[in-house]
């Protein structure tokens, strides 16, 4: 391959590139414009953003960009309870029977917010009782760590 050829192929991959960004970009303001003037289909989009558990996690504020004022108009979701507190207040069981009648994405923002999962592989997880079985083992070891110097 000539030194023309790279330099056609490079710009080419470029131009591509340009009109992705410029696609997606112009497909997200769709999407944030719709949101905004239809509050049914913004109340979906952040249940679906929610599922996902994308919507967890904060925003990032990017240089110069200014923060969003259209989260003010979405209802606050109440925090998800503190497995560390219900395990020490109710035991395992008790825990479970809380995590039980949490939602998959609820259980997801817990799994976040305290790290339990630090690779992240639950995040791939679609079964909620496999989810629990995660939070109750790591809340379980952590609850647990240092035990065994108590005899001492």
């Amino acid at each position: 391959m000539s030194a023309d050829d790279r330099d056609a192929a490079s710009q080419a991959i470029e131009a591509a590139q340009r009109v992705t960004s410029a696609t997606v970009s112009a497909w997200l303001r769709a999407l944030a414009q719709r949101a905004e003037a239809d509050p049914t289909f913004a109340a979906q989009l952040a249940a679906a953003l929610a599922e996902s558990g994308l919507a967890g996690q904060p925003p990032r504020a990017g240089k110069g960009r200014r923060a969003s004022t259209t989260s003010a108009a979405a209802p606050e979701a109440p925090a998800p309870p503190d497995p560390f507190t219900a395990y020490r207040a109710q035991g395992e069981a008790g825990l479970r029977a809380t995590l039980e009648t949490l939602d998959l994405a609820t259980l997801r923002v817990i799994v976040r917010t305290h790290r339990l999962d630090p690779a992240r592989i639950s995040a791939r997880w679609t079964a909620r009782d496999r989810v629990i079985r995660l939070i109750v083992e790591q809340v379980r070891a952590r609850a647990n760590h240092g035990r065994a110097f108590e005899r001492i």
